[in-house]
């Protein structure tokens, strides 16, 4: 395969894989963890948690993963690997619909309203209520977003062997 095809399948495969795996690592180790610790304390964490997730790093990759798929992808289609083009273009449609816009539309608010929160003075019924109804509904929505950052994973995988098969 010429390595610029390798190129335009690789970059899309390793930016999918690290959100896929980031939001995975949530799903399965860390909100688990947080569920382990008393409400208040486990709202403190998950603030600090979200504060350290902005930087320059996730955001990059983050914001940058669907518009590089679709890019390589649509490369991949002009230099007539057609078949590769369709399935990154599947997969960084899957990743915009499935992780991109649950992101910016359901977590980041989420995110903002438990920052808002002031862990230090609020009640512990209050804070076994609110820590809850934030954490069923942020780990429902970043398993989905694992989910669908994995099968875009899956399919840009499906895109590089689809390349490789074209010499």
């Amino acid at each position: 395969m010429p390595r610029l095809i390798y190129l335009l399948c690789l970059a899309p495969l390793v930016l999918l894989g690290a959100m896929g795996g980031f939001f995975y690592a949530y799903s399965v180790s860390v909100m688990p963890g947080l569920g382990n610790l008393p409400e208040a304390e486990a709202i403190r964490a998950m603030q600090e948690l979200n504060r350290g997730t902005r930087n320059g790093v996730f955001l990059f990759t983050f914001l940058f993963t669907p518009f590089l798929t679709l890019g390589c992808a649509a490369v991949l289609y002009i230099k007539g690997r057609r078949r590769a083009g369709l399935f990154l273009a599947a997969a960084g449609a899957v990743y915009f619909c499935g992780s991109f816009l649950p992101t910016v539309n359901v977590s980041v608010p989420l995110n903002h309203a438990l920052e808002a929160i002031d862990s230090t003075s609020i009640s512990a019924a209050d804070a076994v209520a609110l820590w809850s109804d934030y954490s069923a509904d942020w780990t429902f929505w970043n398993t989905l977003r694992a989910v669908m950052a994995l099968i875009g994973l899956g399919l840009a995988a499906t895109a590089m062997h689809s390349a490789a098969r074209i010499s």
